[in-house]
């Protein structure tokens, strides 16, 4: 019936069709292999485009244009992020997910088998997108590798991919997932490492982390990361990561340091990492604000890290504290991360302003880190073309 009305659409010359049923090559069934196998011929010898088969289509949350089942009432506008996933629930369930943290999408394309349309088309697309100013691709395997160098070369906006199929058990999953070719993932490996602008990702959430970031945040024009924290283990926990990634742990100046030990308790550790434990709520603005004045500070990573008891107890606010961020970060051009440790209730109650003030929130240390890595990376690279600001 579809390899039918597929024919039926050409005649009638429609000029796109998107399959959504599944049940072709990723079977492994011959008789189905050769349905699709009829399908893509059509598309190469016919005006038509065609996204699919094994897909849940496209989506558009400026124009709140859908062929899934998003829910535009409880999603966000405004987002400036994009999804190419060959994973059509899972491309569904992540955009959810996303949403439930406060993260906007712009466009969302899930392609399935890929009988005709695939990455490197929708890559292209989203490098002229004016909505879209970071790209995320879920990747499973590609058909035209050569293209796909091409096009890695060619794109200016920062791309984060997650490509499965690592190991040998993972690579023969694809094959029946949407009948994919996987490859040798050391080629991958090569590939994204040989382009600036390309990074690989462990996992969607790390990848959607890091693309919030890319998308709020300006570019930091150094290594050197400054910490305000309540919680010193923590602080520790995110200096190892900064070495790791070879950046740099900001030595503050003496001026700095004068000012916050002004207002702060002398039990607080007021060198980077700055620790200023339960006194976070009344010494947070000052501290905030002479480091992110502070020339030797590149970027700041704040870590959250206080029970819900003496919040609820006291009724403190944490809405000041993305207010004071946002305001600062906007006005010196510096990035700004929030990681939340705590109970949902304590996340909450930072997700419910994060968009408002376009304060990233997540609640791994590593995946902070390594944003401020990427952005780093991206700035010094030859795709930024000397952008400052957030992409």
């Amino acid at each position: 019936n579809v390899l039918q009305i597929v024919k039926d659409s050409v005649k009638k010359g429609v000029k796109g069709i998107i399959i959504e049923t599944a049940g072709f090559a990723e079977t492994g069934i011959e008789k189905f292999v050769k349905i699709q196998e009829e399908i893509e011929i059509i598309a190469k010898t016919s005006n038509v485009r065609i996204i699919g088969p094994n897909c849940v289509g496209v989506t558009n949350f400026n124009n709140k244009f859908t062929t899934s089942e998003i829910n535009f009432d409880q999603s966000l506008e405004g987002g400036t992020i994009s999804i190419i996933a060959q994973s059509g629930v899972l491309g569904n369930i992540f955009i959810e997910w996303s949403t439930s943290q406060k993260i906007g999408f712009s466009k969302a394309i899930t392609l399935g088998n890929k009988v005709d349309v695939d990455e490197i088309d929708m890559l292209e697309y989203l490098e002229t997108d004016t909505d879209t100013n970071v790209i995320t691709v879920y990747l499973e395997g590609v058909k035209r590798g050569p293209k796909l160098l091409e096009i890695l070369k060619k794109l200016t906006k920062p791309v984060l991919i997650l490509k499965n199929g690592r190991s040998e058990i993972g690579s023969k999953a694809i094959k029946s997932h949407t009948g994919s070719i996987a490859g040798d993932d050391k080629i991958y490996e090569t590939i994204f490492k040989q382009y600036s602008g390309i990074y690989r990702v462990n996992d969607f959430y790390e990848m959607f982390d890091i693309a919030q970031v890319f998308a709020t945040q300006p570019l930091p024009k150094g290594k050197n990361i400054a910490i305000i924290t309540s919680s010193g283990s923590l602080g520790i926990l995110a200096c190892d990561e900064i070495e790791r990634l070879d950046l740099k742990l900001a030595v503050l100046n003496e001026q700095t340091i004068q000012e916050m030990s002004s207002i702060s308790p002398n039990w607080t550790s007021l060198k980077n990492p700055v620790d200023l434990g339960p006194s976070i709520f009344t010494t947070f603005s000052t501290s905030l604000n002479a480091i992110l004045n502070d020339d030797n500070v590149d970027a700041l990573l704040h870590i959250f890290a206080v029970p819900q008891n003496p919040i609820e107890t006291f009724s403190l606010s944490i809405k000041p504290f993305l207010r004071e961020m946002r305001n600062l970060s906007t006005k010196l051009n510096k990035p700004v991360i929030t990681c939340v440790f705590g109970s949902r209730w304590v996340v909450e109650r930072f997700l419910k302003h994060s968009y408002k003030y376009k304060i990233p929130i997540m609640a791994q240390i590593s995946h902070a880190i390594k944003a401020f890595k990427f952005m780093y990376d991206f700035r010094n690279s030859n795709k930024n073309l000397n952008k400052n600001t957030a992409i």
